[in-house]
């Protein structure tokens, strides 16, 4: 591999990095923010859903069946 191409190589990969970050730093801001549209759509698609709801009962009834 030649000087060059390490170079790309490593330009490609703290590009992707970057990348990366930035999504996850939109990501966290956005969460923080409780009016946001995002975390409505993650509370409505997650909290108030049936898969939820139910897996949180499975867990409630696993706990109590252990006790």
């Amino acid at each position: 591999m030649t000087e060059d191409e390490k170079n790309q190589a490593a330009a490609y990969i703290k590009l992707h990095d970057d990348a990366r970050q930035l999504i996850v730093d939109t990501i966290a801001k956005e969460l923080q923010n409780y009016g946001s549209l995002l975390h409505s759509h993650i509370k409505a698609n997650t909290f108030y859903s049936l898969d939820f709801e139910t897996k949180v009962k499975d867990v409630i009834r696993n706990q109590m069946n252990k006790h």
